[in-house]
């Protein structure tokens, strides 16, 4: 869109530029004086929704008299206010004959099309008057009831008034409307007021409904009268202050304490009455003085609305064709200027250069016609320069030329250019062909080219790079760093045989003339230095895990190390025993007798601190979990074996290099149960230690051991097993966060006692952790989730049972997995060995302080076996 614009003729461009500027002119007047237009109707029609509003105020407030004396008329049977009444209705006739003249006098039609209906609404309301009239006569409705009925016509009414006045554009007007709105309010409640007092009055004493409904009305007056105060201006508060005041009003405040002291009414009814009105024809003059105002002012805004539309109209039209006349002669000389510019270039294009251009204004299209002028001087005296360096560049052209060819037939690496269609130029080195073993390299397609050597990703990221290239408006050191083939691995073939390279790319952009003419590709056959590089790492590589290995040696207790190193050994090798034993292709059972060991071992070397091997066995536990979510077949558990002979294997190098070094380091404990047992215990809190600060928490492990009860070699295994994966329950799911520990008041660091003892015929190990308990919801949440009971089976079942849950294979509280929970073994692995030994466990748990759990083994009598 805009390089359109900027290409069109001059003529153009001025009409593109005008136009709009004329249409946005025409669109302000034709708002301006809509604004004005509006501003003076609105202005018209509120002055006369104001003068039909004054007429209806004046029949409410008739009314309001009306209401307040048939209450007394009611409340005395008809005794008192029979006169008064009569002459009040006279007025009220008198009043509303006023308002309905002023509905016909034909100058309210505009106002009766937009408010017919609240009109029509508002007349009927008053012809039910008269039938209200009769009903009061022949005294067929309470006093209560009259009040309310002539309430209602009032209501109607002053919502009428409210609708025919309460649309203004002007703020000021706006405001006192509404102040006006408040006041109507106010005064309203006080004729209410004015009549249940007179009944009140009337019967010496107010019931209780009654008495509630007066103070509401007092309270609704009051407020309405702050409301009023808050935004009529200061003029108006000024009047009302001044008028509303006096003996009268100072009288109904008397007489109004009397009412709420709720005691023997015994003031006269026509004292309350005569008072009342006093006050409320006070506000009334308050009503009449605020609406004259309004008026007033409405009258004044639409005058200088008027006043505003002609001054605005006339200089308007002034400024148009003022601003018309000097744009026409400035357009016109402008384009006479240009249209000579215009003749003169195509002389000079057309090769005439023999006549000046005359343009004689000092504006820029001057001095431009000047800077041709000496454009074309400089042009001729050029013109014999460049014909000598013609000549020159065509003898350095033939020389330059012959310099390339024998660079190019020597240069050791590729080089060539390409086009903006990736073609390549038919000048390139001669390396290029020994290192693509290609002779068909001119001419060609670069993406083409390079289609067979690469892979399909990299040639589609080759082919965008390259358009990125040619793009001025971007970077050349930002876009050679996407190069995505700046060190790329190709395959050529020669006479059947293929060869794997590593080439290095690079790619310069050439101009000309401030354009990218070309880009030069500069190919380096890299493949010695990679494939020394690789050959370096790989040997750096072995090199690590060595030392890797020796340092895992060194740091582990050896005699801790050896027996490691041989029960692992020992469970890795009953992993392909049962493999070659199963007959059935009972793969699902093989793959959890698998993942039982596994777990087993990675628990025993992260409490030693083997770190290789706990690492090793975690991803085995990976590659077995994928296992289980699908239909095993043997084929795919040879995956498995082949990772089991892995670490097989990386344990036997481990073994190699410790018997290496044990003739250096002779600390292998004396022989016996009792040294086996300290071992145990040390490793236990070394690896509650490790486990605990992987995870961000402190835990103190407590061996309590005062009948002196030696585990008998049978025992240390499964004892160190069972402990390891209690640890590691209590450590990541028991005991708490340190902050978690500090809101609930306990020690920072956690707690875990394990404590042995013994009977004749038992022996007892008691474990115990200060966390948070067995989370009981969350056992039954996470136990039907995984499909182990169902909502009907859980609700059956006693606490014990629950608890038990936790002992079922792949169960666990953990959203995910690491190398540490959320595989579902460590407990089922805890009960297995309960069961292999033909014991037995007891569970007690209090929530949010521990966890307890005391197991119990037969005292059996077995002989050391030596390894």
């Amino acid at each position: 869109m805009i390089k359109r614009l900027t290409n069109l003729p001059i003529r153009q461009k001025f009409a593109v530029i005008i136009i709009p500027l004329i249409v946005i002119i025409l669109a302000f007047d034709y708002l301006q004086v809509r604004y004005h237009y509006l501003d003076y109707s609105d202005s018209v029609r509120l002055n006369k929704a104001i003068t039909v509003g004054i007429e209806i105020n004046h029949v409410v407030h008739e009314i309001q008299k009306e209401r307040s004396i048939s209450s007394g008329f009611l409340a005395n049977e008809g005794d008192n206010f029979g006169i008064k009444l009569n002459r009040q209705r006279e007025r009220t006739d008198s009043t509303l004959q006023q308002y309905y003249n002023e509905l016909s006098s034909g100058e309210l039609d505009e106002l009766l099309t937009f408010h017919r209906t609240d009109l029509d609404q508002l007349n009927a309301h008053f012809d039910k008057i008269a039938a209200l009239r009769k009903s009061i006569d022949q005294h067929r409705i309470s006093s209560e009831e009259s009040i309310d009925r002539f309430s209602e016509v009032n209501n109607i009414a002053l919502n009428t008034v409210i609708k025919l006045i309460d649309e203004t554009r002007d703020k000021e007007v706006a405001q006192q409307i509404h102040a006006i709105i408040y006041f109507l309010k106010s005064k309203e409640y006080a004729s209410i007021e004015r009549a249940i007092g007179t009944q009140a009055f009337s019967h010496n004493h107010i019931g209780f409904d009654l008495y509630n409904r007066f103070t509401t009305l007092v309270s609704s007056q009051n407020s309405y009268l702050d409301a009023f105060t808050i935004i009529a201006n200061e003029e108006s508060i000024d009047y009302y202050n001044q008028i509303v005041q006096g003996d009268e009003v100072e009288e109904v405040n008397r007489m109004r304490e009397v009412v709420f002291a709720n005691d023997t009414l015994s003031e006269n009814p026509d004292d309350w009455y005569e008072a009342s009105t006093t006050k409320i024809n006070l506000l009334k003059r308050v009503e009449d003085y605020m609406s004259d105002n309004i008026q007033t002012k409405t009258q004044v805004i639409a005058k200088r609305s008027v006043q505003n539309f002609w001054t605005f109209l006339i200089l308007d039209i002034t400024i148009g064709i003022i601003a018309f006349w000097l744009m026409t002669t400035l357009v016109t000389n402008l384009l006479k200027n240009v249209k000579i510019l215009e003749a003169y270039t195509r002389r000079i294009s057309a090769g005439d250069m023999s006549k000046k251009v005359v343009i004689p204004t000092k504006d820029e299209l001057g001095q431009y016609a000047n800077t041709f002028n000496k454009m074309v001087f400089e042009i001729k005296k050029s013109h014999f320069e460049l014909r000598k360096q013609r000549d020159k560049a065509k003898f350095l052209y033939k020389n330059i030329y012959g310099v390339s060819l024998v660079v190019f037939e020597n240069i050791e690496q590729g080089i060539f250019l390409l086009d903006k269609e990736f073609k390549i130029s038919k000048f390139h080195s001669k390396a290029m062909k020994e290192i693509f073993n290609n002779d068909r390299i001119a001419g060609e397609n670069f993406s083409n080219f390079m289609r067979p050597l690469i892979l399909p990703r990299e040639l589609e990221a080759l082919e965008m790079f390259m358009r990125h290239l040619f793009n001025e408006d971007m970077d050349e050191e930002v876009v050679n760093q996407l190069n995505p083939i700046d060190q790329v691995k190709i395959h050529t073939e020669n006479n059947g045989i293929v060869a794997t390279k590593y080439i290095r790319v690079d790619f310069t952009r050439i101009f000309r003339k401030d354009k990218i003419q070309n880009i030069m590709v500069t190919v380096s056959d890299e493949t010695e230095s990679i494939l020394l590089q690789q050959h370096l790492s790989e040997a750096e590589k072995k090199k690590q895990q060595e030392t890797e290995r020796v340092l895992s040696i060194l740091k582990i207790d050896p005699s801790i190390l050896r027996g490691f190193l041989h029960n692992s050994r020992k469970m890795l090798k009953s992993i392909s025993e049962k493999y070659e034993k199963n007959d059935k292709d009972e793969y699902s059972e093989l793959l959890s007798f698998t993942f039982d060991i596994i777990h087993n071992l990675k628990g025993n070397a992260v409490v030693i601190g083997m770190e290789l091997m706990a690492n090793k066995f975690h991803e085995i536990e990976d590659g077995i979990t994928e296992l289980q979510s699908k239909d095993v077949r043997g084929k795919d558990f040879l995956a498995i074996l082949y990772e089991v002979d892995e670490a097989d294997r990386m344990i036997a190098e481990i073994a190699e290099m410790l018997y290496k070094i044990i003739n250096i380091y002779k600390k292998f404990p004396a022989e016996g149960d009792s040294v086996s047992n300290i071992m145990v215990i040390d490793s236990l809190e070394r690896g509650a230690e490790l486990i605990a600060r992987e995870v961000g928490k402190t835990v103190n492990v407590t061996f309590d051991n005062i009948e002196n009860v030696i585990l008998p070699e049978a025992y240390i295994n499964p004892f160190k097993d069972m402990m390891i994966q209690l640890i590691r329950n209590s450590i990541v799911h028991g005991i708490e966060a340190p902050s978690v520990r500090m809101n609930d008041k306990k020690v920072i660091m956690g707690e875990i006692l394990i404590e042995l003892s013994k009977s004749d015929e038992e022996m007892f190990i008691r474990y115990k952790d200060d966390g948070r308990g067995l989370d009981m919801d969350r056992i039954k949440h996470m136990a039907v989730e995984h499909g182990i009971v169902t909502e009907t089976q859980l609700k059956k079942m006693e606490v014990s049972q629950v608890i038990d849950l936790i002992f079922h294979e792949g169960f666990s509280t953990s959203d995910k997995s690491d190398e540490h929970a959320g595989r579902g073994q460590g407990m089922h692995l805890v009960k297995s060995i309960i069961d292999e030994y033909k014991g037995a466990y007891e569970i007690t748990s209090t929530p949010g302080k521990s966890f307890e759990m005391t197991i119990k083994l037969p005292i059996i009598n077995t002989k050391k076996v030596e390894e």
